[in-house]
């Protein structure tokens, strides 16, 4: 958790660097900006944020890249910050590409290990959920139980991953800023647990360490969960944040479009933002049951209440 707060400080300094128009440039989805640079300069200035045809192509020149137009995810944006920084600091813009490349080679590895670490957890998860439903299923120690639960949970994130493979524009760009919500979201609910835990053991001065910052985190992240699931409304800006307005004025496009390839870009790109809706709700919810459970345990451990026991393995002693 340490490394992960270091490296959303360096994500949030990276992305001030960048200003608004800048910004948007890289983030705002191919949907908004359309698919050349002058389309996307004329998008972004009418939403009231200055940028030039030459400024994005300067920059795309000096990272090596061919566009920059719409490579959402946070990965280009933190990339490009800090080949800014750098060239601010050197003075000669030959420095950008490697820099760029650089920190999107960081955050690649970063990316695999939490991919990695993420697909243990699930299979683990699964194969909790899974022995309530047909106890064999829930045995670490089998390797077909294993093995189904890691098909299970490779099988789940991989099908983002496939939704990126046939639809480049539009699938796992789209698809990929869910992963800030659900990221966040399981920030908080570590932080929750550490305070448990510490309720449980009676620390409850120290408690306030872990339950600051979860209510912090967990503030913010249903905020901006609630946000990504608004209806279309009057305000432009949020109507870009929202996977729900997203897909609502994408359908409307949709009705009117004639052109076969674009009528299939628009289907792919309703059912991505409606997938992504649905997910944020429900890690949403999810994230209420355990800060309910939290808070409920906490209230417990405060009263001297007696609480449930714990479901762990016992204590085996290694020679």
């Amino acid at each position: 958790m340490l490394m992960e707060s270091v490296v959303a400080l360096m994500a949030l300094l990276m992305a001030g660097i960048l200003h608004p128009g800048l910004y948007f440039a890289i983030n705002a989805p191919q949907s908004a900006l359309g698919t050349d640079i002058a389309t996307a300069v004329q998008a972004i200035n009418s939403w009231g944020f200055k940028i030039t045809p030459q400024e994005i192509e300067d920059i795309t020149k000096h990272i090596g890249e061919q566009s920059i137009l719409s490579r959402t995810g946070g990965a280009p944006t933190f990339a490009i910050g800090l080949s800014l920084l750098v060239y601010k600091v050197v003075g000669h813009p030959s420095v950008m590409a490697f820099w760029y490349h650089f920190a999107i080679l960081f955050e690649a590895l970063f990316i695999l290990t939490a991919v990695d670490a993420g697909t243990r957890t699930a299979r683990f998860m699964i194969q909790d959920i899974l022995g309530h439903v047909y106890k064999p299923l829930g045995d670490t120690n089998s390797y077909t139980a294993g093995i189904v639960a890691t098909l299970l949970a490779v099988g789940l994130w991989g099908y983002f991953l496939y939704q990126g493979t046939i639809d480049p524009k539009g699938g796992i760009y789209t698809l990929w800023p869910l992963f800030g919500v659900s990221n966040q979201m399981l920030a908080g609910m570590a932080l929750l647990l550490g305070t448990t835990i510490l309720f449980k053991m009676g620390r409850f001065k120290y408690a306030l360490v872990s339950a600051l910052p979860a209510a912090f985190i967990l503030s913010i992240t249903f905020y901006s969960g609630i946000l990504k699931v608004l209806p279309k409304g009057t305000d432009p800006i949020l109507n870009k944040v929202s996977h729900v307005a997203t897909a609502q004025i994408l359908s409307a496009k949709l009705a009117h479009a004639t052109d076969p390839k674009q009528i299939s870009l628009f289907k792919q790109a309703i059912f991505n933002h409606s997938i992504d809706a649905v997910l944020c709700v429900f890690f949403m919810l999810v994230a209420l049951l355990v800060l309910g459970a939290s808070v409920r345990i906490c209230v417990n451990a405060y009263k001297g209440q007696v609480q449930p026991p714990l479901a762990e393995s016992a204590f085996v002693a290694v020679s």
